[in-house]
């Protein structure tokens, strides 16, 4: 039987997308689900950690995250993830965190980062979870209430419907203690937008790396101030 040219292009155009798109197919369907700015003032000590929201979403490779000003400007790269990680399932996470907080948290993160979160950008500012290019954004959350300025976009209607993750959240991306900023949602859920669906923690911040590993804002780190 003689395929027609509608069904023969219909099947070429899967194929393509099959060969030319697998990491898209699994790195995508993930949350930014904490940030941490700093703890007891000490803005040496980040960490950002992602949730994955489906299965097989572990072929982080392909994907980087960066930090934006108030304005949704001058952006910098935190960390361009440069291997994959091994597990991949619903509500496995990615940790990436800094020298400084790797070296005293107690769990040891997946990956490094590259470069902090300048401290000029806690107050209000945002972090985008997006491919290698930045023309793609999966996942975006932005903080300091009408302090942020910027745009909120991203790409990815599997995440966020109507693909604007504004409003921000109302506060500064935590730093002053051992608090973080949390999605306050399922792991598989959608985003709706940021200041619904994020809080900070009710105590220190636990992070947990994809082996499984997790530890807690230690409390001997609230004992003195960074000056």
């Amino acid at each position: 039987m003689r395929l027609n040219s509608s069904v023969r292009l219909l099947l070429m155009s899967a194929a393509s997308l099959a060969v030319t798109s697998p990491a898209f197919a699994t790195l995508h369907l993930m949350q930014i689900e904490q940030v941490i700015g700093g703890v007891n003032g000490n803005t040496n000590l980040q960490a950002i950690q992602l949730r994955m929201r489906a299965g097989g979403q572990n072929l982080v490779s392909a994907g980087r995250l960066r930090v934006w000003d108030a304005a949704g400007a001058n952006p910098i790269v935190v960390m361009d993830l440069n291997a994959n990680v091994p597990v991949g399932g619903v509500g496995q996470h990615v940790l990436i965190a800094s020298p400084n907080f790797a070296a005293t948290f107690g769990v040891t993160p997946d990956f490094t980062m590259t470069n902090l979160i300048p401290p000029s950008y806690l107050a209000a500012g945002k972090v985008t979870w997006e491919d290698d290019s930045g023309a793609v954004v999966w996942w975006s959350l932005a903080w300091g209430g009408a302090g942020f300025t910027g745009t909120n976009m991203g790409n990815e209607p599997m995440n966020d419907p109507d693909l604007n993750f504004n409003p921000p959240f109302s506060g500064p991306l935590p730093s002053a203690t051992g608090q973080a900023l949390q999605f306050n949602g399922a792991a598989n859920a959608q985003s709706t937008n940021n200041l619904a669906q994020y809080n900070v923690t009710a105590g220190n911040a636990t992070f947990t790396n994809n082996a499984g590993g997790s530890g807690t804002v230690p409390v001997e780190l609230m004992n003195f101030k960074v000056e």
